[in-house]
């Protein structure tokens, strides 16, 4: 019973760690550049699958540790700040003739350093997160990589996203937005009861659905997030996002 116990203690980390290998994995698969975004993506959803999981069963379970909590960060680093530098380090590779430009991209990852460092450091509220999570910034640039990748996408489009201010305003966008105050709802249900906060996590969730559905593709992204800040002003509350 004892050794059961202990194994259940464990099992968060071991989804953490989990996280922290497809990290790695996606990071050499990156720099190699031989496998399709498409895989590539495919991958980070899972370290995704695993970060979200890793906490629903310490939570669940009462099984939250510190010693989870800096693992988790660790591993965050690799999956959500190291992946999405070198995405935008590639996606500047593909427009800029300046050698030194693209490193630009890993300001993406210096700003997640410092928001997983802040974040461990703050006092976490169960509602809301200050400034925008590592994962949902790591989807938001990994859609920029697929949007110029789709078969059938506007030339018009495609031109935008391959220009380098667009590049050079969405690495900076994306630096402050990770370490903005502005205050989002935290996706994390500790019950599925149809009330308080979880009313607006629902219509979130509805409406990212229904716009992933007709828009079919990444391009519903940079719009989900766009209604991810907007669900969150109205959820958190107008007096609550200045202070």
């Amino acid at each position: 019973m004892k050794s059961q116990f202990l194994f259940m203690r464990i099992i968060p980390n071991i989804l953490t760690l989990f996280n922290l290998f497809l990290g790695c994995v996606i990071t050499l698969l990156l720099i190699e550049g031989n496998l399709p975004m498409e895989s590539i993506s495919l991958l980070i959803l899972i370290a995704l699958f695993f970060d979200f999981m890793d906490g629903l069963i310490a939570r669940k379970f009462n099984l939250e540790s510190k010693l989870g909590a800096q693992l988790d960060s660790l591993a965050d680093l690799i999956s959500f700040g190291l992946v999405p530098g070198i995405i935008m380090y590639n996606l500047f590779l593909e427009v800029s003739s300046d050698p030194y430009l693209p490193l630009l991209g890993f300001t993406i990852t210096l700003a997640s350093a410092y928001r997983l460092a802040n974040f461990n450091l703050s006092k976490n509220n169960d509602n809301y997160f200050k400034g925008l999570p590592t994962p949902a910034n790591t989807v938001f640039i990994l859609s920029l990589m697929l949007i110029i990748e789709l078969p059938n996408i506007d030339s018009f489009i495609k031109e935008i996203v391959l220009d380098n201010n667009f590049l050079i305003i969405i690495t900076v966008l994306s630096c402050y937005l990770l370490n903005s105050r502005f205050k989002l709802l935290n996706l994390k249900f500790k019950d599925f009861k149809l009330k308080g906060v979880n009313k607006y996590r629902y219509l979130l969730i509805v409406l990212s659905a229904i716009l992933f559905i007709f828009l079919r593709s990444a391009l519903s992204i940079p719009v989900i997030l766009a209604i991810y800040y907007i669900v969150s002003y109205f959820a958190i509350g107008r007096k609550n996002t200045s202070s």
